[in-house]
């Protein structure tokens, strides 16, 4: 009985997550503004939910500060964006060529003002109060860092990247189907554990039965809706769907990994309650936020082999 509530909870709050990214996700394939918007507000909210956490072990962690600073780093790669392209984003006709240029352009911006600021800040800090500070100003730049990672991806695919709102589709469905295959495939199948010191009710059969969903999905998306119009024959497009699948799952299992740990060490079950039956927005965006950076890696890779 309580098993069912509790996949009743957490099915109903996934029905409302999933409208709620479809109504900021669709528009973006004409206005890519409108997903970076709910982008940024997910990176904020996440940012503050994990330095809240990290403060319970290192009080001068600062979450309003960090999670500032994660938008305003990840809005950076903006700089790097071609001024006509900032509306409409780049046109599907485009020459595929342009994402070796652009992509790699916006992403470079976001990572000259990480190397830059955040060493900077740091030392700032610390040339204030001391080098006991160190631990906890470490803490703040690994949030930083891997919540603004996905804002300069998603910004890095929607301004220079061919067909990059169909990537950043894939990516997110990526996320949804390799965690819920893995969920309901640990469910009925897990026994072995996976990682009992990170995340001890993840298992091998979860894993597997994620890596097994996503390469359905590639299979079915890839070849179709970017395959085609990259000019990619069926056969390489298969096979490019099956590597790619299982990279992408292992990249949404990573992502799951990384949160497990950082909610291990700070002794909590979940960053918040923000999405009852999920717990908060890093529980359910954690692989999500791995699997951005993820996917404008595998569309930089399949533009050169093309």
């Amino acid at each position: 009985m309580e098993l069912s509530k509790e996949l009743t909870t957490r099915m109903l709050t996934a029905i409302i997550y999933g409208a709620v990214m479809i109504i900021f996700i669709v528009p973006g394939r004409w206005v890519p503004m409108i997903p970076l918007i709910l982008i940024a507000v997910v990176a904020f909210l996440s940012a503050f939910e994990k330095a809240q956490a990290i403060r319970l072990r290192q009080s001068e962690v600062r979450p309003l500060f960090v999670a500032i600073a994660t938008v305003l780093l990840g809005l950076f790669s903006l700089l790097g964006v071609l001024k006509e392209t900032l509306l409409r984003g780049l046109a599907s006709t485009i020459d595929p060529s342009v994402n070796t240029v652009v992509a790699p352009r916006i992403f470079g911006y976001y990572a000259l003002f990480a190397l830059f600021i955040l060493p900077i800040v740091s030392l700032f800090r610390m040339w204030k109060k001391g080098s006991d500070l160190l631990p906890d100003t470490v803490g703040e730049s690994f949030i930083i860092l891997s919540s603004s990672i996905p804002i300069a991806s998603s910004i890095a695919l929607f301004y220079g990247v061919r067909l990059g709102w169909e990537w950043f589709v894939l990516a997110i469905l990526t996320s949804w189907v390799s965690d819920s295959f893995s969920y309901f495939a640990g469910r009925l199948f897990g026994r072995l554990r996976f990682s009992p010191q990170l995340s001890p009710k993840k298992t091998w059969e979860g894993t597997v039965g994620g890596v097994v969903g996503t390469i359905l999905l590639f299979l079915l998306y890839f070849p179709l809706v970017i395959g085609r119009p990259s000019g990619y024959n069926s056969g390489a497009s298969i096979a490019f769907s099956i590597i790619a699948a299982v990279i992408m799952s292992l990249c949404a299992t990573f992502g799951d990994l990384i949160n497990s740990a950082i909610k291990r060490w700070c002794k909590i079950k979940d960053f918040g309650s923000l999405l009852p039956g999920h717990g908060g927005i890093s529980d359910r965006f954690d692989s999500i936020f791995t699997t951005l950076p993820a996917i404008l890696l595998l569309a930089l890779f399949a533009s050169v082999v093309m």
